[in-house]
């Protein structure tokens, strides 16, 4: 795995988007070397990448929450919420090799601050191509694979730190966990922890009891399945019957409509419509009465009417002429106008005054034909209004619905006459009364055969749930017999496999871990021998010269548990191979011995807490380089104040040999007086990218430029 480009933009001190390339294109340049003040923003970078990796991982939430989002936004840069806009991004591109292809993977965090309300947007691509949600589900099960958060922080080698993490008891796990997973012993210890508690259940259940429960069930599920067939049978019987009885009822009214019967119900109908036919012909017949009587003559002669109007208008306008003509005379004009109007204006004055009420067609001896008073007037124009006014339409539908309502009643009348008497009607009804009864009866018997068989059919769905649950618990304890059998035997498989795997890395360890404390310590005689326990718990051990007579009086004064630990167990195999011993316990008879001064090599062991800080970084240093090297990983290794408490005899060792070596990709963080002038010399040829990190402190803005504090 390798860090191939950074991207920041708004994130902590990185205002704006800043980039970091670290691909390694030559080999022999491994290095990454990022120069800075302390507060310029090295350890902001390192978190922005973690973040990228790992998500709410990062800060141990399995998933984005409240405390998650709240870390984040103090994340984000001051000067973006001064932004209409506030967002803030991390991209890194990730270069993996995935069985035998490497593979570029480019992970984006995106967030977006609106409203006070913060959203992330988590995005994969893959060679250009975005991840669906399965895709990333299973790229996101891989890089936890190979580098959880919790080993993260294992290769983020802080100088200042590490060594506070080896002054603890709880060392060893961090060491283990970090092995485990890095020589992928992690998934054996997982089998094994999952086959240890399924054994140490020992929940596989016994037979016998659920076997008679099974054959007992079974046997009542018969029983049951009987009782149901011989109820489906009584059943399928009530229903032929009933269905015959139906025939015969439709039979027998047949037979009773073909004799002329009228069941009383059907005469009760038949009445209840000559009734309604009967009113039907009367309010028709009035109707029609009313019309022959009154107006039919009139209607007759409807043909007139309009001669009869124009003759009664002109009769009217005439009478109203002569009135005028009667009233109004020549010498009432000659009267009103003056005397110097001629006789012959007047008359012609008075000639068109009465042609304004003269009728068209008037002549002076013309007789009028009706000469009527009002009231005939009246009445005749009443007569024409309802002629005017008439429904023909109506008329007829009356007419038609007295011929229909007769023939109702026609019909009606017959079939009444030609029905059957009341005798042959009753002898009818009784043979229709006891059918009815006998169905009656067979439908009731019905109903019950039928709430048996649901109660048959409900014991028996129960019955046979019952059969198959203790069936399936006979399987599953026979099968989780086998299950305990073979995870017993994996159990003790993956026991054998990690004891053995542990104990030949374990030793794999101690080799390299000296073998790289001589390359990198001038003492030669620091640390010349390690034993790793089954816990990782480290025993260290420099070569040391007794005499017998000392050796003796060792195991007298410590006793043989303190002795033994004094000098290893690779000690006391010495010990015993070089004085022809069977045990360590005869060293207290040999303090009599001449050769009492006679020089025996074996070792001395040095606590790990008593070590100066200086050696106990150079030693955890050794380690982690034994430990990249034993389980032969390709990942990046990030040291932040490499020679934190390291002296100066020492640094030029780590920069020569330790930097170039540990990992194909090494990122150092660093400040001016740490890798100063004469130590940049010495990994300059190493150096594939480096940076400076620069702050502005008035502006709390970290701006990049692609150098180092120095220029060789």
């Amino acid at each position: 795995m390798k860090i191939n480009r950074v991207k920041l933009y708004n994130f902590s001190s990185y205002e704006g988007m800043n980039e970091f390339d670290f691909e390694i294109t030559d080999k022999k340049k491994n290095i990454i070397l990022i120069g800075g003040k302390n507060g310029a923003g090295k350890t902001s970078l390192f978190a922005a990448i973690k973040v990228a990796l790992y998500g709410p991982l990062a800060y141990g939430y399995v998933g984005v929450n409240p405390h998650y989002i709240s870390k984040i936004k103090d994340l984000i840069n001051s000067k973006a919420f001064q932004q209409e806009k506030v967002e803030s991004e991390i991209q890194i591109v990730l270069q993996l090799k995935i069985e035998r292809d490497v593979r570029n993977y480019i992970i984006t965090r995106k967030w977006d601050y609106t409203e006070q309300k913060l959203v992330e947007e988590y995005t994969v691509e893959k060679e250009g191509i975005t991840l669906d949600e399965q895709e990333l589900s299973y790229f996101e099960n891989y890089l936890l694979s190979i580098i959880p958060p919790e080993l993260f922080e294992f290769f983020l080698f802080d100088g200042e730190e590490v060594g506070n993490i080896f002054s603890t008891s709880a060392y060893n796990s961090y060491v283990r966990n970090a092995v485990f997973i890095l020589c992928g012993m992690d998934v054996f210890e997982i089998i094994r922890k999952y086959t240890r508690s399924h054994v140490a259940k020992g929940d596989y259940g016994e037979n016998d009891d659920y076997l008679e429960m099974f054959e007992t069930t079974k046997n009542e599920i018969e029983q049951l399945q009987r009782t149901k067939s011989e109820l489906e049978k009584i059943i399928e019987g009530l229903n032929s019957e009933i269905e015959d009885i139906g025939l015969q009822l439709i039979e027998l009214g047949s037979a009773f409509k073909n004799a002329g019967g009228i069941t009383r119900k059907e005469k009760a109908r038949l009445e209840e419509e000559y009734n309604q036919a009967e009113k039907v012909k009367s309010e028709t017949l009035a109707k029609i009465k009313l019309f022959v009587e009154g107006l039919m003559p009139f209607y007759i002669l409807k043909d007139f009417v309009n001669p009869i109007m124009d003759q009664m208008d002109f009769e009217e306008k005439s009478e109203i002429f002569y009135y005028v003509q009667q009233k109004v005379n020549k010498s009432d004009i000659e009267e009103i106008l003056s005397d110097n109007v001629g006789e012959e204006k007047i008359k012609q004055l008075l000639d068109h005054l009465l042609s304004k009420f003269r009728p068209r067609g008037f002549r002076e001896d013309t007789e009028m034909r009706f000469d009527l008073s009002r009231e005939e007037t009246g009445r005749i124009n009443g007569i024409i209004s309802a002629i005017e006014d008439f429904n023909r339409e109506a008329m007829i539908e009356n007419v038609k619905r007295r011929r229909e309502a007769a023939d109702i009643t026609a019909e009606i009348n017959r079939i009444l006459k030609s029905s059957m008497s009341e005798d042959e009607v009753n002898n009818f009804a009784k043979r229709e009364n006891a059918l009815l009864k006998k169905k009656e009866a067979s439908v009731s018997q019905l109903y019950d055969a039928q709430r048996k068989l649901e109660t048959v059919r409900q014991e028996l769905l129960l019955k046979e749930q019952t059969r198959e649950k203790t069936l399936q618990t006979i399987k599953n304890n026979a099968q989780s017999r086998h299950v305990y059998e073979l995870s017993s035997g994996l159990s003790q498989m993956m026991d054998q496999l990690l004891e053995s795997k542990t104990e030949n890395i374990r030793h794999q360890l101690e080799d390299t871990i000296v073998r790289n404390l001589k390359t990198i310590y001038r003492k030669n005689n620091l640390i010349t021998h390690i034993e790793i326990g089954k816990n990782f718990e480290f025993n260290l051990y420099q070569d040391e010269n007794y005499n017998i007579k000392e050796l003796s009086a060792l195991f007298k004064n410590l006793g043989t548990q303190e002795f033994s630990a004094l000098i290893g167990s690779k000690g006391q195999e010495a010990l015993i191979n070089q004085l022809g011993m069977e045990s360590i316990s005869e060293i207290k008879g040999l303090k009599e011995i001449r050769d009492g001064d006679k020089s025996v090599r074996l070792y001395k062991k040095i606590e790990l807490g008593r070590l100066s800080k200086g050696e106990r970084q150079i030693f955890i240093l050794a380690l982690y380089w034994a430990v990249i090297e034993v389980s032969g990983q390709d990942i990046p290794f990030v040291i932040d104040t490499p020679y934190a408490r390291i002296d100066a005899n020492h640094r030029r060792e780590i920069s020569e040999k330790f930097f170039p070596n540990i990992s194909s990709q090494v990122i150092i963080l660093s400040t001016d007086e740490e890798i100063n002038e004469e130590y940049y010399r010495i990994i300059k040829p190493y150096v594939s990218k480096e940076y400076l990190l620069l702050n502005d402190e008035n502006e709390n803005r970290t701006s990049i430029e692609n150098h180092y504090f120095f220029e060789v």
